[in-house]
């Protein structure tokens, strides 16, 4: 007997090709949005990803995993003090924090952070082993460590230390110094602090720089000066190292460009850029 196979299966009801492909479309976004590993997504949109995650996921990329940033350009955030970053989590988010690597790099993904992802990022950087200082090649000049514990009462410079502490460890919203960027420390210090370094010379600011990058753990001890008022050391000309001078009058740096040759982010003349990150990495 021959059977039709067209009335076969006539008690199920017959599915449209559009049906059918909503159908499929619904299983598989279904599929995909339970396969969303939240101790792994990169979705700084996503409000149940959390603080801790977003930083070991989207924040480490520039600021490294450990908070140790590799490149300058970008301040390590190890053993930062947690109000400190989460104040400038919120600066940022409602844009009044807002140089020009700020609105570049930062402004985007936290548009998105919410206050609880913005906690769990501070809590997550400022409980990791503290920044990293280096023991320089060049013997550091006095000037920076009579600046930064004594200031200069001459010209109305107060001591770096009487707020950021005698080794630099910062305190609650007033933030971690020792062992952070020189480079970095340089630009931030035209932004953040233009009154107590407006009379100070470049070379000045740089040698305050200098000796907070290089104080801390894997670096030298903090010197034995204070902010209590001890007699002035007499100050030398050693060599410091180097900065690239291409701060604009907004303490940010100028013509930064991304290279591969450079580790990353260079500033102003390419050549002397390379050396710099050469002779400091």
């Amino acid at each position: 007997m021959t059977t039709n196979r067209s009335n076969a299966y006539s008690g199920h009801p017959t599915m449209s090709l559009k049906a059918a492909l909503l159908a499929v479309a619904g299983v598989f976004f279904a599929l995909l949005s339970g396969c969303t590993n939240l101790e792994r997504s990169r979705e700084w949109s996503n409000s149940e990803v959390s603080g801790r995650v977003l930083a070991q996921q989207v924040c480490s990329t520039c600021h490294g995993i450990d908070g140790q940033s590799n490149n300058s350009l970008f301040p390590k955030l190890a053993g930062q003090q947690k109000n400190y970053i989460l104040g400038q989590l919120e600066a940022i988010k409602g844009r009044d924090r807002n140089s020009e690597h700020t609105r570049q790099f930062m402004w985007g993904p936290a548009r998105y952070i919410t206050e609880k992802q913005m906690d769990e990022i501070a809590t997550y950087f400022s409980q990791l082993p503290p920044m990293r200082g280096f023991v320089p090649s060049a013997k550091l000049d006095d000037v920076g460590q009579v600046i930064y514990h004594q200031g200069i009462p001459s010209k109305g410079v107060q001591a770096c230390a009487s707020c950021h502490g005698d080794q630099g460890e910062g305190d609650d919203v007033v933030p971690r110094l020792a062992g952070q960027h020189t480079y970095y420390l340089n630009s931030r210090a035209r932004i953040a602090m233009t009154k107590i370094v407006y009379n100070l010379s470049d070379d000045e600011i740089n040698a305050v720089a200098v000796y907070m990058e290089s104080i801390g753990d894997g670096g030298a001890k903090p010197s034995t000066l204070t902010a209590s008022g001890e007699k002035l050391v007499k100050t030398g000309q050693a060599v410091l190292p180097e900065t690239p001078k291409v701060f604009d009058a907004q303490g940010d740096a100028k013509n930064c460009h991304y290279s591969v040759w450079t580790y990353g982010w260079y500033c102003g003349n390419f050549w002397d850029a390379l050396a710099y990150h050469l002779k400091n990495q």
